[in-house]
């Protein structure tokens, strides 16, 4: 058995105790001690470097039918570099086999085997020299059985080391092989790493790059190789999987021959030839290694070193060679890169953990602190594309919670948003300056089309008329509404059905039913914290609410809209921040809703009302009982939903066979119910029921009631309502406009 000529190259013979104490030391004395399967054989150190190097024969668990001609006693390197660095281990036989999972090591090394794949920053805080050997030991009997490789894990890349990284947008690739022209930048705080910008987007200063994109087919998983540094080298890697790289070089140069614009161009850059290299494993596993190659002479030139161009004799450009002669014994060196792809959608949903990028249209109105944030949170997981809507700029005191910077103050808020958005998934995204309730022509004509093209309309605009028009726009797109509660302490996520059965008009009557009747939510809406004031305006004032939890709120109804969006039914969710860190979730699907028609009024109520009645006449039977109800009125639409209705005040009087409501009570309750809602809500009618086995038709009391109550409410303009619940679920609601009698 041969050993590799390195180690006898490498330092000079030495004895333990004349090694400076450190891991080289402790690991050759442990072995000299006894340490399992492992036997001494020399100990070397290299003055120079520091370097030390322990020389082992290690015992193999061999089977019969070797995967790979493993030895049963390996003779193995150690090399300690430092006190602090990883040790390498090294295959000294000279006819060690190629397998996979092996270190890239520097030409005329031997192989260095990957015997733990964690960093060194947390072996090293398990490391003893026992459990290095034993790695060693498990590495050599999985390499004798053919299991180095778990099924689990996927592929190595075919090529180790780079010179530097380059980050190029995907798109060089989804064509195949393409011919793209960029510009070439590189940081002056990294200059290791080069970013390609389309040239016709790129700023004045950056190197010319032709990127040459090729993508070859699959190949199965081997120990990982050197990176070629010529194209020579290069094109003879490449050769086996049947791509002529410096035939298809030669016929690319020929094509920009001339003194046409676009060749000079390209012929005055380099070249970057970038290699999309599929890798499988021997059970299916698939990963893709993309490298470039990075030419140091510009394409003209190359053109000349393969005898396929000369210069033009006017300076300008090149012409083809005939006939072709290469230059003898010219060198074309490379560069080798790391290839980064650009953050797109494609890579922002695949992190994202999602099948694919979800590419629906969306119209977010409302570019503000919870808006801007769960636009980005989105957008970082390549969700939708974005036409961001509103009015306002962004201001100094919006820093606090915004998810901009403040190099955009002063910018339209929906400007700054969509142009972070776009800068982010390198892809535009559209912005409308503009109040969505108070436009001009112009602009409503933008946002009808806006409006028309989406598939979602977002509302994030914390406004409670914004949310009505949105709901009432004549448009298909389905829509959500998102907003903070005044404390800042819970957001609400309100989604309509697919189908847009249920509105956002009904879910907001929905929303404060639920508020008014859970009990964890009793001070949700309330208001007595005060606010900053951010200028001399007396309306200039801000929530106090600290930036972390408005961007963990913004991320809980990021991630509601992603689920809810994903499921074609209407929900309602409020989550709620408690003591340290707790968030407490109240959820509802939206409830059926059934509308009629009064005057001018539509009137809207649904299920869970109708099943807050039939609860509350339950409770008294067999006696009848009833009191009011409320809900949202709102005069500008002539719209009404009801919302919660009160059980009967303390002092009624009810029997099987009448009721009479009384009055203990009821107007506090209702106007607590206005003040928990911030007066969104208010007394609308009343209800009662009907006894065991009575249907819900009304008697002469009833409507002889209905009619005064038609006259009381006439009074704010609103049509008298009287709500009926009867045996089974049996329901009616009953109208009278005194307005339009007679």
């Amino acid at each position: 058995m041969t050993i590799h000529a390195w180690w006898a190259a490498f330092g000079e013979a030495t004895t333990v105790d004349d090694v400076a104490p450190g891991p080289a030391r402790s690991f050759a004395k442990a072995v000299i001690a006894g340490v399992a399967a492992t036997t001494f054989v020399e100990i070397k150190e290299d003055k120079a470097t520091g370097y030390v190097g322990v020389h082992v024969e290690i015992d193999v668990e061999r089977p019969q039918d070797l995967a790979h001609p493993i030895r049963a006693h390996e003779p193995i390197g150690i090399l300690f570099p430092s006190p602090q660095g990883r040790p390498a281990v090294l295959a000294l036989r000279n006819d060690f086999p190629h397998t996979m999972h092996q270190n890239g090591v520097p030409e005329g090394m031997p192989f260095s085997l990957c015997v733990d794949d964690r960093p060194w920053s947390e072996a090293r805080l398990t490391y003893t020299p026992a459990e290095l050997s034993r790695l060693v030991q498990l590495w050599l009997a999985k390499a004798a059985r053919g299991e180095l490789h778990d099924p689990a894990q996927p592929p190595d890349p075919l090529f180790y080391g780079a010179d530097m990284s380059l980050v190029l947008p995907r798109s060089v690739f989804k064509a195949g092989s393409t011919i793209s022209e960029f510009a070439g930048f590189v940081r002056a705080d990294n200059q290791g790493l080069v970013f390609a910008l389309p040239s016709n987007q790129a700023r004045p200063g950056g190197i010319g790059l032709t990127v040459m994109a090729f993508a070859l087919p699959p190949q199965v998983m081997t120990s990982i190789r050197r990176l070629p540094r010529t194209l020579e080298s290069l094109a003879t890697e490449l050769a086996p999987s049947g791509l002529k790289l410096l035939d298809e070089i030669k016929q690319r140069l020929k094509a920009w021959t001339g003194i046409a614009d676009d060749g000079v161009r390209r012929m005055a850059g380099r070249l970057a030839i970038v290699v999309g290299l599929p890798v499988t494993t021997e059970g299916g596993r698939a990963a893709d290694d993309f490298r470039a190659f990075i030419t140091t002479n510009a394409a003209g030139e190359i053109g000349v070193l393969l005898g396929v161009l000369h210069a033009n004799n006017v300076g300008k450009g090149y012409v083809r060679a005939f006939p072709e002669a290469p230059v003898a014994g010219a060198s074309l060196p490379l560069m080798p890169a790391q290839v980064h792809f650009a953050f797109d959608r494609d890579l922002a949903a695949s992190i994202a953990g999602a099948e694919a990028a979800d590419r629906r249209k969306v119209v977010l109105i409302g570019a503000g602190s919870l808006g801007s944030q769960l636009a980005m949170d989105l957008a970082r997981e390549g969700a939708f594309e974005w036409t961001v809507v509103d009015g306002d700029a962004l201001l100094p005191h919006n820093m606090a919670r915004h998810a901009l910077l403040a190099d955009e103050i002063g910018a339209p808020k929906a400007n700054a948003l969509a142009r972070q958005i776009s800068a982010l998934l390198n892809e535009p995204q559209s912005a409308i300056v503009a109040s969505v309730l108070t436009p001009n022509s112009d602009q409503q004509t933008t946002l009808d089309a806006a409006y028309a093209a989406a598939t979602i309309i977002i509302d994030a605009s914390a406004s409670v008329g914004v949310a009505r028009h949105v709901s009432d726009l004549p448009f298909a797109a389905r829509r959500v509404c998102v907003f903070f509660n005044p404390s800042g302490t819970a957001v609400v996520l309100l989604t309509e059905d697919a189908r847009r059965d249920v509105t956002l008009r009904d879910l907001e009557a929905q929303y404060h039913r639920l508020i008014l009747t859970e009990p964890s939510l009793a001070e949700h809406l309330d208001l007595s914290q005060g606010g900053v004031r951010y200028s001399g305006s007396c309306r200039s004032l801000t929530n106090t609410i600290p930036a972390t939890r408005a961007a963990l709120l913004s991320a809980l109804a990021a991630g509601g809209i992603t689920e809810n969006l994903a499921n074609d039914g209407a929900k309602l969710t409020i989550w709620t921040l408690g003591e340290r860190g707790s968030v407490q979730v109240v959820q509802r699907e939206g409830e059926p809703v059934y509308r009629f028609t009064v005057g001018n009024w539509q009137v809207s109520y649904d299920r869970g009302f109708l099943v807050q009645l039939a609860a509350l006449r339950d409770l008294r039977l067999p006696n009848e009982t009833g009191g009011a109800f409320v809900g949202i009125a709102d005069w500008s639409r002539f719209s009404l939903h009801l919302a919660h209705a009160f059980p009967e005040p303390e002092d009624s009087v009810g029997s099987p066979t009448q009721f009479e409501r009384g009055v203990v009570g009821l107007a506090k309750s209702i106007d607590d119910v206005a003040r928990r809602s911030m007066h969104q809500v208010r007394y609308l009618g009343e209800w009662h029921s009907h006894p065991r086995y009575a249907n819900a038709r009304p008697s002469e009391t009833d409507i002889a009631q209905l009619a005064y109550l038609g006259a009381e409410l006439a009074a704010d303009g609103l049509p008298g309502l009287m709500a009926i619940a009867a045996h089974c679920g049996e329901f009616s609601l009953l109208s009278f406009d005194p307005t339009r009698s007679g």
